[in-house]
């Protein structure tokens, strides 16, 4: 149940970071946004689905390392990993959003991108990563 969950976040997650990354290359291409511009709604599903998707692995993480104690001693290295990347991500997401308004998005599109697209790419890398190395070698399972 927590694997199918963690795909559809992962899913989410990769489906919002690339309509983020295609609207704002749509500006940085003199495409205008008619009516009202989608980022901000773009932005905030990103953060809620990047909060709700840490939330419920980190529980689900401390859950199974409880009942199998063995597997925070002998995957300590990649437990480890997986804090220390995940919080380093979020920090920069957090920056991020606090430096990057819409305003400053869609006048500085080019810039933004060269913020967001290293971030999006660092995100992809680490879901692949989840998916094939930490959940099969710590949690015992990866996603089909």
């Amino acid at each position: 149940m927590a694997f199918q969950l963690f795909s559809e976040q992962h899913q989410a997650l990769d489906d919002v970071a690339r309509a983020i990354l295609a609207h704002v290359s749509g500006l940085t291409d003199g495409k205008s946004v008619a009516g009202t511009d989608p980022l901000p709604a773009l932005r905030l599903a990103f953060s809620r689905t990047v909060a709700a998707h840490c939330s419920a692995e980190i529980d689900y993480l401390r859950e199974h390392v409880k009942s199998h104690p063995q597997v925070a001693i002998d995957r300590a290295d990649l437990i480890r990993r997986f804090h220390d990347e995940l919080l380093a991500w979020r920090a920069a997401l957090m920056e991020l959003n606090a430096h990057w308004p819409a305003k400053r998005v869609a006048q500085n599109p080019d810039d933004f991108l060269a913020v967001f697209a290293p971030l999006a790419e660092d995100l992809f890398a680490r879901l692949r990563w989840e998916e094939q190395e930490f959940y099969p070698k710590v949690l015992g399972r990866g996603i089909a």
